[in-house]
């Protein structure tokens, strides 16, 4: 759909007439993508929905009535057998200049059979979705008896050596070529977040640094006989958070990208349009799918060395292990139990091969102080890359046995309250050392949008534990922090959401931004299109939008960074009133 509509098209909406109503256009096509007929239908019934938290995103049921009666019987020979695929597209009659305006509605494939066809009443039954359905094994996509096998990097078969490291977006692309014969694709690196300009102004700076694991599999992926085309590539999707995949609706393009956060998109629809369609407004919230905080328990960090044997002097963490004394080997997981709490930019110095920085495992930046407690025992990961003809080795902290992340929806405001732990200690509620300590967890992260109604403030903590199955695959508690602030954006941000019923508007689709002034405010607020639905019968659509909120956007937009609201320190926000923060006035 394209990203601006026109005055005619707002025109049209407001001079439609039901008579003589909605037409359908099909134009089928071949296996090649050709059209090789047109049909064009008086609409009797039908409606359409678009799920952007869907992987089959488009859904559509009709029955019509062709004007061309030739054809429709479901042989081989005919239109609606099951080796012809469709584009649709609605035609809104309009008023004023007695035209029809024709908006696409995209390329599908029936999911009934194919269609069917009463040649008494000349009326045309259509089921049909979009082209997931040909990789989810619904209409294909299955895979047989075979074992995929999709390496993280390749090796000299004789010295064992890395001779290349295997990118998810390769993984992807092959999959979608070789196995699902799909080339008409656009396909954005899938990786690590600090690696991308959404949430990292000096992303470029860290991929040169760390050219081999930014965007590659992080293990071996394998997929047994029976599994789906589709299954496999929401398995590398998933590998980082924050990502979807569908076909696009007019040029049927597959498409893996970044999940649109919508900070500088225009208004697609304001609200004096919307309130000259609206027909009604549903506000109401189902509490139980509300959580404000997020835990989220990844993998177990299985170890290559573990040393008990660690002392502190100063900034540097000296360590002895058995059987590691040759030199620092790229990708080793090292656990050690730490002896003290470490100073700003600790290193780690193994059995005499020298001192190396110990970062963080998702910036690559160095710990800051009192990141690691005493008699903690904590996992590393060697690092050594070649920087400007020279080795660079880092110590990436991956996090204690267990992966362990916890993100809280707070407003930012500062507690009177005292929280009292059993040795008796006190801590300030809902401060971040409130929550790593009744929540026994060290890598806490508070996003702060002082005007959600569902913070820990207001409705208090509820909280949502994700652990076991996906989440295993979560290697460090970075990655566990990432995906913990996804998982509770849905759980808040999507759920402060709300859903108003227009009259029918064919050009809509899913992520696209809106200001609407709702029934019970005085004030107009900007919100996300997550779902559409359309009633071709009544001449409807439904539309559910969440809220939109410019502070959990990017901190510096000049810099065309999308860095969250959280990235300011507790002491940063501290400075300024809810009214400034809710403004943006800093």
């Amino acid at each position: 759909m394209a990203d601006q509509i026109t005055q005619e098209d707002l025109l049209t909406v407001l001079r439609h007439s039901a008579d003589p109503g909605l037409q359908l256009n099909i134009e089928v096509l071949d296996a090649g993508q050709k059209v090789i007929s047109t049909l064009n239908c008086a609409v009797l019934s039908g409606n359409m929905t678009i799920s952007g938290d869907a992987d089959v995103r488009r859904t559509a049921s009709f029955i019509a009535q062709p004007t061309w009666k030739e054809q429709m019987k479901l042989t081989e020979n005919s239109l609606l057998w099951l080796n012809k695929d469709i584009r649709l597209s609605i035609g809104l009659y309009n008023a004023g200049d007695r035209q029809y305006r024709y908006y696409p509605l995209g390329h599908y494939v029936y999911t009934d059979t194919a269609g069917t066809y009463d040649a008494a009443a000349n009326q045309l039954t259509i089921n049909c979705s979009d082209f997931m359905k040909k990789l989810d094994g619904t209409k294909n996509g299955q895979l047989g008896a075979l074992l995929l096998s999709y390496p993280a990097c390749e090796q000299n078969p004789e010295t064992g050596e890395i001779i290349r490291h295997n990118t998810i977006r390769s993984a992807v692309i092959e999959t979608l070529e070789h196995l699902a014969g799909i080339t008409n694709h656009k396909i954005d690196d899938i990786g690590e977040p600090y690696a991308m300009p959404e949430h990292n102004d000096d992303w470029q700076k860290y991929r040169e640094e760390n050219p081999d694991t930014w965007n590659t599999i992080p293990f071996d992926q394998e997929f047994s006989a029976g599994c789906s085309i589709l299954s496999v590539l929401t398995t590398f999707r998933d590998l980082y958070p924050g990502y979807e995949m569908f076909f696009d609706m007019e040029h049927n393009t597959f498409v893996c990208q970044m999940i649109p956060s919508c900070y500088e998109d225009g208004i697609f629809l304001d609200n004096t349009f919307i309130q000259r369609v609206l027909i009604s407004e549903n506000t109401s919230v189902d509490m139980t799918d509300v959580k404000n905080i997020c835990e989220v328990r990844g993998q177990m960090i299985e170890t290559d060395f573990y040393s008990e044997n660690c002392a502190c002097t100063g900034n540097i963490y000296t360590a002895a292990i058995n059987g590691y004394d040759t030199a620092y080997r790229n990708g080793d997981i090292v656990a050690l139990k730490i002896p003290e709490a470490n100073q700003n930019a600790p290193r780690i110095n193994i059995n005499n091969l020298g001192a190396i920085a110990i970062c963080d495992e998702g910036s690559d930046k160095p710990l800051s102080a009192g990141r690691l407690k005493a008699d903690n025992i904590y996992a590393f990961k060697i690092r050594k890359r070649r920087i400007d003809k020279q080795d660079v080795i880092k110590a990436c902290l991956l996090g204690q046995w267990q992966v362990h992340a916890l993100n809280v929806l707070t407003d930012g405001s500062k507690s009177t309250e005292k929280a009292v732990c059993g040795d008796g200690t006190e801590y300030e509620r809902y401060s971040p050392e409130y929550f790593k300590k009744f929540y026994q967890c060290e890598h806490v992260e508070l996003t702060i949008i002082p005007d959600s109604p569902f913070t820990v403030q207001k409705l208090g903590e509820i909280l949502d534990v994700k652990t076991g199955g996906e989440y295993e695959n979560i290697t460090s508690d970075d990655l566990a922090l990432d995906r913990a602030k996804l998982e509770n954006r849905k759980n808040c941000r999507l759920t402060d959401h709300i859903t108003i019923t227009t009259v029918l508007l064919p050009f809509l689709d899913v992520n696209k931004k809106i200001s609407y002034r709702r029934s019970d405010s005085d004030r107009e607020h900007q919100y996300i299109i997550s779902s559409v639905s359309h009633d071709f019968s009544g001449y409807t659509t439904t539309i559910t939008m969440y809220r939109f909120y410019p502070l959990y956007g990017k901190k510096n937009m000049d810099a065309g960074s999308h860095r969250v609201i959280s990235g300011y320190t507790h002491e940063e926000l501290g400075r300024y009133t809810h009214e400034q923060l809710a403004s943006a006035a800093f």
